[in-house]
């Protein structure tokens, strides 16, 4: 057996790690404290100690083997001075101590020296590896004097050998006590929210050292006795103890080995994560987890099981609290719980480390993790989980973090990754629901300002592929602001505001950087996505057997619709050209779903009319080099402005342009059909496609001219027949759709059947795009492309690329001709139109 130290023997003698813990000299993580000494305390000590001699007198008169102190000791007093005697024996040498501290001090100073840099640090390792044999030697120690008791008192020895046995066997503990205590260190190190600023000193000071370190000791490190393997047999050992015994110290063993394969993919050293922030290895006992079944269960076990232990110990049986059968139910997913009722737990303290430890471990993973399914299953499982973060707002606010950075991640488009973001906003929306109440005011901030960095990138190149995933999130975000109209009020009332000030910037200034905060796509996705909220609150505020409150709240919403409403039509005025047509349409079409949805009148079709007088649309279609179309055709949803040279002079952009504004105006029209004063509404519509059916060549929009001027007089008669029967003035009508039949669906549900319309119609009149090799030649053309600016025109536009036409194009489509003369199969295919959709005009 190796000889202890002088340090070790003075360490134990003052009690261990409790005495210091109890003396306040030693932090939890075992740095010692540094206090100026008290000289005048010193002296008092000095004069008050005994001397040697009269301290061995009165040993001699306490000990407990003595033969006159023996036979008068009860069994209680027998054991209370056997724990006194082994503190009581390390005073013997405070003397001789103190008198070779100078030496060790010098010893200690000389530690940064070449020979003699080990003494400081090996002092220090011997106090904490020494422990385990001064542990065996007052092992040893109490069996000699046991042994000396029975052959002194056989009887008493007796009489303790058939009453509890256990006291006399001595130092044969089983191993639960050492694993409880390691648990216990482990669980001290997570806990990370009450540390005090020594220890944050402490964890400095800790990491210099590590710096200085060499790679051969932080190898020994990771080659330490405590790591564990975990196999099958010990992991359903720690299954029963934790979830059939309810045992604390079975679940901080589950959770414990959670922690270590979280933390698989770490290394020795410490990594560094995506905020530039230290991830540091876990503290205490480790697991090495070999078997990848062993690793599945271990994290079946902990994502699923868990939460009933967290419930049974803070709301259940182990609470310490009297609960009936019939509520000691499961936590419901979408209700908050009360912190005042869960500090009141009996062993909250202990649960509390375990909780801080499972999230963190969870969220390291959720970081570093890539495959779409284990991301979905561990989102989906922590839906049991979420209520139980409402004492710990600071790890609620990381886990709002991270589930809002998997909701509008831009690095997978994939359908897989779809049913991630999925679960990540049902977690988003689970936490502003069950956290405190300001916790839902930055749910809504952060997910607005994650869907406009993400709507940032939604150029024309990559909207077909973006699109879909900022659909998806715009009605996600809408979903959140109906949570909570009073909070959304305010949030959507600056980021309004904010709109307003861009827009404001570019009118005043005129240049094209201003103009451009203002035309790109970021911004129309904001104007669509408020106008979504907006829109959102008028249907699922109003009306119905709601409560009073809910529908002020929800007017509060409704009266941002005209400040919204003026920044879009300032949006329109802002460069009134033909090249920016598409953007102008864009905006109509949200001013008529706030129209549709509040059942107020907005006016879009003096916008519309304006077409009419674009002098492009009177002039014989050109074709223009570098406009090559391709299949798809122009498709106005995708873009926000025509090509600089010559706008509008394609016959595809005016057939998509003009097509779109009878569209529109139709739609128009059935949206105010029954107002009392549709008749004069409809006098300028009819005026100007009058003339325009007179100036046009084209037969087409002839046509659409005179349909659209046909339902304008056909709805006028309707109207006009239903004046003579109304008993009110036109002052006082109040209802926009006062003429309306009860049979007749409202303004809003018209409007959502003719955008359900129009959206199977472009489902099946698009095209598939082409694939191959001729749709990657049609990439790299278009990634090769160059284009001039047309400053001639428009001093205020932005600098537009102009496409190089590709060469041999009559040779090209002549072979394509070739191999479709020789293509007898394709006679055979079927069409790709589908069955079942109407095509008439009529709605019903």
């Amino acid at each position: 057996m190796v000889k202890t130290s002088k340090r070790a023997r003075k360490f134990i003698a003052q009690g261990g790690v409790k005495g210091r813990l109890e003396k306040g000299t030693i932090t939890k993580k075992g740095k010692l404290k540094h206090f100026q000494k008290n000289k005048k305390s010193e002296d008092n000590d000095d004069t008050k100690k005994k001397s040697r001699n009269e301290l061995k007198l009165e040993r001699e008169g306490e000990d407990m083997t003595a033969p006159s102190n023996l036979g008068d000791m009860d069994i209680d007093s027998f054991f209370r001075s056997v724990t006194e005697k082994d503190g009581e024996k390390g005073d013997d040498d405070d003397d001789n101590d103190k008198e070779e501290k100078g030496k060790d001090d010098k010893e200690d100073a000389e530690g940064d020296d070449g020979s003699g840099s080990d003494d400081s640090d090996d002092d220090d390792d011997d106090s904490v590896g020494s422990g385990d044999e001064d542990i065996e030697d007052a092992e040893r120690r109490m069996k000699e004097e046991l042994e000396k008791l029975n052959k002194s008192d056989p009887s008493f020895h007796k009489f303790l050998s058939d009453n509890d046995k256990s006291l006399l066997e001595f130092g044969q503990d089983d191993d639960d006590d050492s694993d409880d205590d390691e648990d216990d260190v482990e669980m001290e190190g997570d806990d990370g929210d009450d540390d005090d600023e020594e220890d944050e000193e402490d964890n400095e000071e800790e990491k210099e050292q590590e710096m200085k370190e060499p790679k051969e000791e932080v190898a020994k490190e990771t080659n330490d006795s405590s790591n564990i393997l975990l196999t099958a047999k010990r992991l359903k050992s720690y299954e029963e103890g934790a979830f059939s015994s309810h045992s604390l110290k079975g679940l901080k063993r589950i959770i414990s080995a959670y922690r270590s394969a979280c933390h698989l993919s770490d290394s020795a050293q410490n990594n560094v994560d995506a905020d530039g922030r230290l991830i540091e290895k876990p503290v205490g006992k480790s697991y090495h987890i070999d078997s990848s079944a062993v690793f599945d269960r271990l994290m079946v076990l902990a994502l699923q099981n868990c939460h009933a232990e967290f419930h049974y110990h803070l709301f259940g049986k182990g609470s310490g609290q009297k609960v009936e059968e019939e509520e000691d139910v499961e936590v419901d997913e979408n209700k908050p719980l009360n912190p005042k009722h869960i500090a009141k737990a009996k062993h909250w303290n202990e649960i509390k480390k375990i909780l801080l430890s499972f999230f963190r471990s969870t969220l390291h993973l959720l970081s570093e993790v890539k495959e779409p399914n284990l991301l979905k299953f561990v989102l989906q499982s922590l839906s049991k989980y979420t209520p139980y973060l409402t004492p710990l707002p600071t790890i609620a606010k990381t886990f709002l973090k991270t589930c809002t950075s998997l909701w509008s991640s831009s690095s997978d488009t994939s359908e897989r990754y779809q049913s991630v973001r999925l679960q990540a906003f049902l977690r988003i929306r689970q936490l502003a629901i069950t956290q405190p109440f300001p916790f839902v005011e930055t749910t809504l901030k952060s997910s607005y300002l994650a869907y406009a960095n993400r709507a940032k990138f939604g150029t024309a190149s990559s909207l077909t592929t973006l699109l879909p995933t900022l659909t998806f999130m715009g009605n996600c975000i809408v979903e959140l602001y109906s949570l909570d109209y009073a909070s959304s009020y305010q949030h959507a009332f600056v980021y309004i505001r904010q709109l307003a000030l861009h827009l404001r910037t570019a009118l005043q200034k005129k240049t094209k950087e201003s103009i451009r905060l203002v035309y790109c796509w970021q911004y129309v996705h904001c104007l669509k996505l408020w106008t979504a909220v907006l829109s959102s609150s008028c249907t699922g505020g109003g009306g119905g057997g709601s409560s009073g409150g809910k529908d002020d709240e929800a007017e509060l919403m409704r009266s941002l619709i005209f400040p919204l409403t003026e920044i879009i039509l300032g949006v329109i005025r802002l460069l009134p050209t033909t090249r920016y047509l598409p953007l102008r349409l864009h905006c109509v079409r949200l001013l008529q779903q706030l129209a549709a949805t509040a059942e107020l009148y907005i006016p879009t079709t003096s916008i519309l009319l304006d077409v009419f007088d674009l002098r492009e649309l009177y002039l014989n279609s050109k074709k223009v080099k570098g406009r090559g179309v391709g299949v798809s055709g122009v498709r106005l949803p995708l873009i926000l402005k025509l090509p600089g040279d010559d706008p509008l002079r394609t016959s595809e952009e005016t057939e998509a342009c003009l097509s779109e504004v009878f569209l529109l105006l139709n739609r128009e029209l059935d949206l105010y059909r029954f107002s009392a004063g549709f008749p004069e509404f409809t006098f300028r519509i009819c005026k100007r496609l009058r003339d325009f059916v007179k100036a046009t060549k084209n037969a087409r929009w002839r046509a659409y001219a005179k349909g659209c001027i046909e339902l304008c007089e056909r709805y006028s008669e309707q109207i006009m027949e239903g004046r003579t029967n109304l008993n009110e003035a036109p002052k006082d009508i109040k209802r926009l759709e006062v003429l309306k039949p009860p049979t007749i669906p409202s303004m809003r549900e018209r409007y959502e059947a003719f955008i359900a319309k129009e959206k199977r119609l472009e489902a099946v009149t698009t095209p598939a795009v082409a694939s191959g090799k001729n749709n990657k030649a049609n990439n790299n053309n278009k990634k090769g492309s160059k284009q001039k600016r047309d400053d001639e025109e428009e001093d205020d536009v932005f600098e537009e690329e102009k496409e190089v036409s590709r060469p041999k194009k009559k040779a090209k489509k002549r072979k394509v001709n070739e191999l479709d003369l020789k293509n007898v199969g394709a006679l055979e295919e079927n069409d790709e139109v589908q069955e079942g959709i109407n095509w008439s005009d009529d709605e019903d």
